[in-house]
């Protein structure tokens, strides 16, 4: 591609034109103090429009850099000849990539950007080799759903406010279920496997009662767990976790109240364990006990023998 350098008037250049632009990032701060120390070493690259005004390509935080500095004028690298939208993208992403990895936010961006350009059947091919992501549908599915999430919920992504896994999961909603997660998620700050689950209860719990995920997660009950003042954000996570596990599998949690009452009204010690059957569905209870040597042995055995004749075990073993 060629170029003319030229002085161009920052009012000439169109700063809201993100055609060509990837990141999220628009702070131009960090570069003031190097822009405003040593000038602008590396020239942005623009593109003059057919309305005369001036896309950017190539620098979108050097130029707001130097407009924060106050300057009027800037010098510029301008795009001779008829360049289309693609080489104008491919410019982009290559001048980002010249320097660092782009981070799965801006690889979402430029397979929504380059995809109407390039034929389907090496779309993928093509993409990952210009992107750096990895030769691989299922990856580039994920990396591509980010691009259908608010901007506020791409830019939780690369903050880690929300997991990817869990960004890929939200993408599926609407944008008001969308935000209505990304909020509880800023406020718990949950790991991605809590995310994720959290996600899951709530969607079933919208399908089985008919509801809007964003009206479960605005409940009153997890509203009022939310605004106790008492509780720390992980004592808040467990609470909110522990309502929508009750929520979506209301005789579970019964049976699980019911099991940690009776198991409580045995006093079994810290060598002697009792574990219910996966989701008490009728298999086989599980009893473990560690010993050393045959004191330890008798021990337990006068446990178990207690154990036996507490009324506890029986209420505990009959079927919910």
């Amino acid at each position: 591609m060629k170029y003319t350098d030229k002085v161009i008037s920052i009012s000439e250049i169109d700063t809201k034109d993100d055609t060509c632009r990837l990141s999220l990032r628009t702070d131009p701060y960090a570069l003031v103090d190097s822009i405003q120390a040593v000038g602008l070493i590396n020239p942005p690259v623009l593109r003059q429009r057919q309305d005369l005004k001036y896309q950017i390509v190539c620098g979108f935080r050097r130029i707001m850099a130097c407009k924060a500095l106050g300057w009027h004028e800037i010098k510029a690298r301008v795009l001779k000849g008829s360049s289309t939208e693609i080489d104008c993208l491919k410019l982009s992403i290559f001048d980002n990539r010249s320097h660092r990895q782009l981070n799965v936010v801006e690889q979402a961006q430029g397979i929504q950007k380059l995809s109407p350009h390039l034929p389907c059947r090496n779309r993928l091919q093509m993409l990952s080799s210009v992107l750096g992501f990895p030769k691989n549908q299922k990856v580039f599915k994920k990396i591509g759903s980010l691009s259908r999430l608010p901007g506020a919920i791409q830019a939780g992504v690369m903050d880690e406010t929300v997991s990817f896994e869990a960004a890929v999961d939200l993408s599926e909603f609407s944008r008001e279920d969308a935000l209505s997660f990304f909020e509880l998620f800023k406020v718990l700050k949950l790991s991605q496997n809590k995310q994720r689950e959290v996600i899951t209860l709530v969607r079933e719990i919208a399908i089985r009662e008919d509801l809007k995920p964003a009206e479960i997660l605005q409940s009153k009950e997890i509203r009022t767990i939310l605004d106790r003042a008492e509780l720390n954000r992980n004592e808040k996570g467990s609470k909110v976790r522990a309502h929508l596990k009750q929520r979506r599998f209301p005789t579970l949690t019964e049976a699980e109240k019911r099991f940690s009452k009776e198991l409580k009204a045995l006093k079994l010690n810290e060598h002697v364990h009792m574990t219910a059957p996966p989701y008490f569905e009728g298999g086989p209870h599980t009893l473990r006990m560690t010993f050393k040597g045959m004191k330890d042995f008798d021990e337990r055995r006068k446990t178990l023998d207690a154990m036996a004749k507490n009324p506890a075990l029986k209420r505990l073993l009959e079927p919910f």
